[in-house]
């Protein structure tokens, strides 16, 4: 291994830059458009070697997917990025999933979990709104999966806009991500084969992992369709020193996991000015392991004590983790309806998840049943409470369905051009969750390996249904050829409906003080616990919105920007209300919404051969969600304020040899009792920096360096001392080197990734910072990916 490490360290000095991320600037000649922007398939497919550019985003009128946004986003006086699938390729190579390559190419976005969760990935400090084709996958309920949607070699590109925003509503406080599927054919047919392999820096048989993907399609006069099929095998983990790496039994992680992910796409001109496009995708992972968790000798993890962190070979779990989803977008466009653009999306979506099986306690409710009942010897109560545990497995089931209508119009006012934009969505969202009861007998005979149903089952929550409901118009108005204004209102409306039902602690308890060897006890006392319920409920309420945003052209080489706008959300009130007790009343005074106010300031310039881009932002909300330092889920009623700075350089050396770099900065305090305390990294980003160099080959090929690091910070820890409730916890900063490349070969291309180049030992900040001792997972060391690509 010594040997091959050498090898690619001797190599490093070849690799040269690439374009990071897109410049964006205003394009004044776009078509008149509803769907927000289409970068043309023939340019982001046709170059040869990537470049760098401030030049304007190409919106072209023959788009099939994208976001059904009132405003072209490429237009957006805010901080704007749109990802090409030349950027996309050439990250993708081996097991890098879409997490891994949107956290290395979006400054402000949270690192990737190394799981399959996207939990804690944040943009400017919120929660991002992600989309697919323009199809939420973010809900009010979210499974924290959306990155883990579609396979990356499926994505034309990946729309960025950071910050909060009015225009598009609800959910969206942290910025939006639209994952854009590849639809357009061209004329006459299109195929395209897929082979890849991937592997640990040991090729250990257990780590290799492999794919395969399938590209059909045929574009006519009138009709145009296509289908891409792609199957993945991934093996295990293997950590920096070799060993295998073991489950996350928190979130589930993508190890000894199939994977199917189909896109489809038909579209008909109906006449010269109208058109209907139909995108469907289907993605569907199963996890098939025979490795589980250590939690030591007689579960002794379970009861405080320091886990090994080693995978032990055996594990029997009767329903292995899973994702399946389903997501459809009919959308009718008519350039000329009334002399305006016209467009109407109908979507639906259904996510089912189900996570890995886990101890659950109840200890602490139980403790409090106990002394409420006249048991006050502490050590007594602590010893019955400890038989509080129990082993559930989580599955959760999320179906929306939404229709979306929009019109722009081009006009005057008082001798200026504007572009106004105006509409209505409706969405509706259906979520439910279980918990399955496992055999605690079989699970502790075990040692925790063995998972198997009991019959039981026990409610995450109330079956919850929520409803959106929105309104908006927006003006676009070149106030001089240089200057660029848009504003714009939003009316919002949200309701939620909840169902009867039995919390899930109350259940627990009523099974523990019923259990034979604690009845005994709990009958000396009086107790004879029954399971109380919580009513139906429903919530509703409504805000306006507002956004205001402008952009001016100093020079034809420097623009500035700035950007005010409004975010409303509510929490994800299904797991807010999971850990409640009896009695409690779900109202609109009991589940209060979240309005952010976003505030963004740039610049951005191209002067010769370097282009930059520097950026700051602000945003403050009137409530805090967090998770507590026993992992219930909280909103708390106190002010919460955001802060940073991103910038992002490329610098073209000459022809051949790119380098560059990005750098985001993110702090945020909320109140706590007229004290400002620091935010953790479950929110924040910790300080973020990549950096590149990239060598373009004559003929295509190129060779790529490219380093992601994280500052460490243990503010957040030290400061929620003070606050009891608190689960921050300090991180440690790493720093990670990649050698990427692409080979245009006589028939096709090869691409490959050594990740991880250094085998640095380290931990995501998601396993640092997230849940107790047993998610202190290690990363993944050296990883290799190769695979080959030929249209024909």
């Amino acid at each position: 291994m010594k040997s091959r490490h050498q090898l690619a360290l001797s190599v490093l000095t070849l690799c040269i830059s690439q374009q990071l991320y897109a410049q964006t600037n205003i394009n004044d000649s776009t078509d008149n458009i509803v769907d927000a922007p289409e970068v043309s398939a023939s340019s982001a497919t046709s170059a040869e070697e990537p470049s760098v550019t401030l030049d304007a985003i190409t919106v072209t009128a023959n788009a099939r997917t994208g976001t059904a946004l009132a405003q072209k986003i490429s237009e957006m006086p805010a901080v704007t990025q749109v990802l090409t699938e030349q950027e996309i390729q050439v990250q993708a190579t081996g097991d890098r999933t879409t997490g891994d390559i949107l956290a290395q190419l979006i400054p402000s976005l949270g690192t990737s979990s190394g799981s399959t969760s996207n939990y804690g990935t944040t943009m400017h400090g919120r929660p991002v709104q992600f989309l697919l084709n323009g199809v939420p996958l973010s809900s009010s309920r979210s499974l924290s999966r959306e990155l883990n949607s579609i396979d990356p070699a499926q994505l034309e590109r990946v729309e960025v806009l950071s910050g909060a925003t009015s225009i598009y509503g609800a959910g969206a406080a942290g910025g939006l991500i639209n994952l854009v599927t590849k639809s357009d054919v061209g004329y006459g047919p299109i195929r395209q084969t897929r082979l890849g392999i991937s592997s640990s820096r040991n090729f250990d048989s257990e780590s290799l992992g492999y794919s395969v993907g399938q590209t059909l399609g045929y574009g006519g006069e009138r009709v145009y369709g296509r289908l891409d099929v792609d199957y993945g095998s991934t093996g295990g983990k293997f950590d920096s020193h070799g060993d295998r790496v073991s489950p996350d039994v928190n979130q589930t992680d993508q190890q000894d996991t199939e994977s199917l992910s189909v896109n489809a796409s038909l579209g008909m001109e109906l006449t010269d000015t109208q058109r209907l496009d139909l995108a469907v995708t289907y993605y569907n992972d199963e996890q098939d392991t025979d490795y589980g968790p250590d939690y030591g000798d007689g579960l002794a993890v379970l009861f405080g004590a320091t886990p090994s962190l080693n995978a032990i070979d055996g594990a029997d779990i009767e329903d292995q983790p899973y994702t399946t989803k389903t997501s459809a977008n009919l959308s009718y466009n008519d350039d000329d309806f009334l002399g305006s653009n016209l467009n109407v999306t109908g979507y639906y979506r259904d996510e089912k998840g189900r996570f890995y099986p886990s101890a659950k306690s109840a200890a602490t409710q139980a403790a409090e049943v106990w002394q409420d009942n006249g048991l006050t010897d502490q050590s007594t109560v602590d010893q019955l409470s400890s038989a509080a545990v129990f082993v559930t497995q989580s599955e959760a089931d999320i179906e929306v369905m939404g229709l979306r209508a929009a019109m722009q119009t081009e006009t005057e006012l008082a001798g200026k051009d504007v572009l106004l934009s105006y509409g209505a969505d409706f969405e509706r969202e259906n979520s439910e969750q279980t918990y399955y009861g496992q055999d605690l007998n079989v699970f502790l005979a075990s040692n925790g390996l063995t998972a198997q149903t009991n019959g039981l089952t026990y409610n995450g929550g109330p079956d919850t249904t929520i409803d959106k409901l929105g309104a908006f118009v927006n003006a676009d108005i070149d106030i001089t050829d240089k200057w660029h204004t848009s504003a714009g209102v939003r009316y919002q409306n949200l309701k939620s409906e909840t169902d009867a039902f039995t919390p899930i602690y109350e259940q627990l308890l009523e099974e523990y003080f019923n259990n034979p060897a604690i009845s005994g006890v709990s009958n000396a006392y009086g107790i004879d616990y029954q399971a109380g319920d919580v009513e139906k409920g429903n919530t509703e309420h409504d805000k306006v919105l507002f956004n205001l945003g402008t952009s001016y052209q100093l020079t034809p080489n420097d623009q500035i920007f700035a950007n005010f706008s409004q975010g409303f959300t509510t929490a994800d009130i299904q797991r807010a209300l999971r850990d409640v007790r009896a009695g409690y009343v779900v109202n609109s005074d009991n589940v209060q919404p979240i309005t952010t106010n976003n505030y963004e300031f740039g610049w951005q310039g191209k002067h010769g051969d370097t282009a930059a881009r520097l950026s700051g932002f602000y945003n403050e909300s009137d409530k805090v969600v967090r998770f507590t330092d026993s992992y219930t889920v909280e909103v708390v009623d106190t002010d919460e304020r955001v802060y940073g700075v991103e910038g992002s350089l490329t610098h073209d050396l000459n022809d051949k040899w790119q380098v560059g770099g990005t750098v985001a900065y993110t702090r945020g305090q909320y109140n706590k009792d007229g004290d400002w305390l620091e935010l953790d990294a479950v929110r924040l980003t910790p300080l973020k920096g990549t950096a590149f160099a990239q060598y373009n080959f004559d003929g295509g090929s190129n060779l790529r360096l490219q380093a992601l690091a994280i500052g460490g910070s243990d503010t957040a820890y030290k400061d929620q001392q003070n606050d009891p409730d608190s689960s921050a916890l300090p991180v440690t900063g790493y720093m990670t080197l990649d050698v990427l490349g692409q080979v245009k070969m006589p028939v096709g291309r090869m691409d490959y990734g050594v990740y991880n180049v250094l085998n640095k030992d380290y931990l995501t900040v998601y396993h640092q910072t997230t849940y107790s001792d047993m998610n202190r997972l290690p990363a993944s060391g050296t990883t290799y990916g190769l695979s080959y690509t030929i249209d024909y």
